[in-house]
């Protein structure tokens, strides 16, 4: 894997390095720097619905406020944000992901915050329906209260139950929502990969019924770190393309070894025996956190969080 890698980085970056979005003025009047952490595509409104680590303003008593960030084709940001009505707040938004028709799922990263602290607002999952130029809270889930048998979440996903649980990319496909764990990371360092079945039904129920998390995948996303050594990553998001591979953008988990630069992987037939994924593209330096097929799928784009600089994006050939 190290020479394929190698000769991905030596090519150059043939007009694929990481640009920046074109922010307005305007969102900061409503909110912080976006801070991008997953996208998809909204046909009716010609955009991106992108989410954000953060949202609003904590000077004007809107921190956490509850909507998603609008991105047309070419990486620019409307000014108006798009709300999510029947929710008060919204915090360390991860993830967002198309659903059965006119929906879309959302997750929240079910982690503690700088203090230690889970609180209800970052432990969602969220069905949505858009309506006009708005998303509506169709059914809401935590998914920490999975359960099999007397095993919670991360014991039944054959983790440390004492694990740090960072939720940051969901995918649907044929009914169900693959999970994808950017940590804790599995004994052999893989990243983990849940499924949900009958998503829809699931979460518009707001209850996970007993065994309806369960194990998918652990999938090696292996690179060369900054002193040479190999270094784990985790899952950042998830993307279903029209064949059934999967695409995943990954990072070093939280308190992990540096990763030198995250990277979107390919990994066909997922499901289908032992993971084998490889690596599209590795961005030396930058945190790929979302990824998402255009409209016409010849390509992805990849959103990438810069903190409080301006958030970065891009797009990928997208894999034959």
């Amino acid at each position: 894997m190290w020479f394929f890698e190698a000769l991905l980085l030596a090519v150059g970056d043939g007009g694929l390095a990481p640009r920046p979005m074109r922010v307005p003025a305007g969102i900061f009047q409503v909110s912080v720097n976006p801070e991008p952490s997953g996208l998809a595509w909204a046909a009716p409104l010609a955009r991106y619905l992108v989410v954000s680590d953060d949202t609003g303003l904590r000077e004007a008593g809107t921190n956490h406020a509850p909507f998603v960030f609008a991105m047309s084709a070419d990486g620019a940001l409307d000014a108006e944000p798009v709300p999510i009505r029947g929710l008060d707040k919204l915090n360390d938004a991860e993830s967002i992901t198309p659903g059965p028709p006119g929906t879309f799922f959302l997750a929240t990263s079910h982690s503690a915050d700088k203090r230690g602290r889970v609180k209800p607002e970052r432990c969602m999952l969220l069905q949505l329906a858009l309506e006009g130029r708005a998303l509506k809270v169709l059914g809401r889930v935590d998914l920490r209260t999975a359960r099999t048998g007397e095993k919670s979440l991360l014991a039944l996903a054959g983790l440390d139950p004492a694990g740090l649980l960072d939720i940051e990319a969901i995918a649907f496909r044929d009914g169900a929502l693959y999970i994808g764990l950017k940590s804790p990371l599995a004994r052999s360092g893989s990243a983990v990969i849940l499924k949900l079945a009958d998503a829809a039904r699931v979460v518009q129920a707001g209850r996970l019924p007993e065994g309806g998390v369960a194990p998918f995948l652990e999938v090696p996303l292996k690179v060369r770190g900054p002193d040479g050594s190999e270094v784990s990553q985790g899952i950042a998001d998830l993307a279903f393309l029209a064949d059934g591979s999967l695409v995943l953008a990954a990072n070093s988990p939280k308190h992990a070894p540096a990763d030198g630069g995250g990277a979107v992987w390919l990994l066909r037939h997922p499901g289908a025996g032992p993971a084998h994924p490889a690596i599209l593209r590795r961005f030396p330096g930058k945190k790929p956190e979302g990824v998402a097929p255009t409209p016409d799928g010849a390509s992805l784009l990849v959103v990438f969080d810069e903190n409080q600089n301006p958030p970065l994006w891009t797009e990928l050939p997208a894999p034959r």
